[in-house]
């Protein structure tokens, strides 16, 4: 990656979206019983392997980093959970406000919430050195054998998300995400980005193109969710960002509680009237639809901060 006539990130492949929150098995419940997303375990080990293993992460967000060296292999105490979504993998993890590690500090400034979404990539050493050069630190850094199963790197400049990398997904791991997706209780949706309050959009796009990301489409404005949106294409999904124009908009709880940072999860549904039902019937609010009917924002910010944006087809 890096050459100016491919589109960074276009080879990679979403692996999964990383919320934090004290409570993991609050959030599952909440997204379950919402007839949202069905917890599906947590995610296998990458890669189970006996040997040595690595973990280099900052202790706080602006650095103090630490390595700690592990062997590998053996039993494992599994932490997250993940909840299956349509083809998206929410990742829940237990993280406690305190200091130790970046992810404890961003819950205790923060609050619970998205902090990370994780692709997988062809060139993991090689795309990880193209956002180092464009001046985004490695926060995270975990090694098996000398091999690089994970980076965080700190994107957080503008929409407070980190964007981690992967080497490509095994057929173990696929054939578990296929099993996932299957799930009679798994709904038809289609993963589209993360929407991101922020007080900029212009700048936040420019931010991202400056990395080599490119915009999706042109930018928008709907009075009645009182926001100018704009979006940006990172791998195979948008991270559409949205600012307020109205003092009554659809970030506003977002961007007062914790500034910059993910607010929605969207999907593309067949039936927006449909779940819109649906939902309603299993206790789900409604919050408001955009000036043309077809996007409807839900609130599901009871566990984990985070609303959902549904998109009809």
């Amino acid at each position: 990656m890096g050459d100016d006539t491919v589109n960074f990130g276009d080879n990679w492949e979403l692996n999964h979206v990383g919320l934090m929150a004290p409570n993991r098995d609050a959030i599952l419940k909440h997204y379950q019983n919402l007839g949202v997303g069905v917890s599906v375990g947590p995610q296998p080990l990458l890669p189970h392997e006996d040997g040595e293993g690595s973990l280099t992460f900052y202790r706080t967000l602006q650095g103090d980093p630490v390595t700690h060296t592990y062997p590998t292999g053996g039993a494992h105490n599994f932490q997250d959970g993940e909840c299956q979504i349509g083809n998206c993998q929410l990742e829940c993890y237990p993280m406690r406000a305190g200091s130790g590690m970046f992810l404890a500090e961003y819950v205790a400034t923060k609050g619970p919430g998205i902090n990370h979404i994780c692709f997988n990539t062809p060139d993991v050493e090689g795309d990880t050195a193209v956002l180092l050069k464009k001046d985004c630190p490695l926060t995270f850094n975990a090694l098996v054998n000398g091999r690089t199963v994970e980076n965080y790197l700190d994107t957080r400049d503008h929409g407070d998300v980190m964007i981690s990398l992967r080497p490509p997904p095994t057929d173990w791991e696929r054939a578990w995400k296929a099993n996932n997706e299957a799930h009679p209780l798994v709904t038809d949706w289609t993963f589209l980005g993360l929407g991101i309050g922020v007080s900029d959009v212009d700048a936040s796009v420019g931010y991202y193109e400056s990395l080599g990301f490119h915009p999706a489409g042109d930018a928008s404005e709907d009075e009645r969710l009182g926001v100018r949106r704009r979006g940006v294409r990172v791998g195979p999904i948008v991270f559409e960002f949205a600012e307020a124009i109205a003092a009554d908009n659809v970030c506003a709880d977002s961007l007062a509680l914790r500034g910059d940072g993910v607010n929605d999860l969207g999907f593309a549904v067949p039936d927006l009237d449909a779940e819109e039902a649906r939902l309603r019937a299993r206790g789900g609010k409604m919050l408001r639809r955009s000036e043309d009917g077809r996007t409807l924002y839900v609130d599901t910010r009871a566990e984990g901060n985070i609303m959902l944006r549904l998109v009809q087809r």
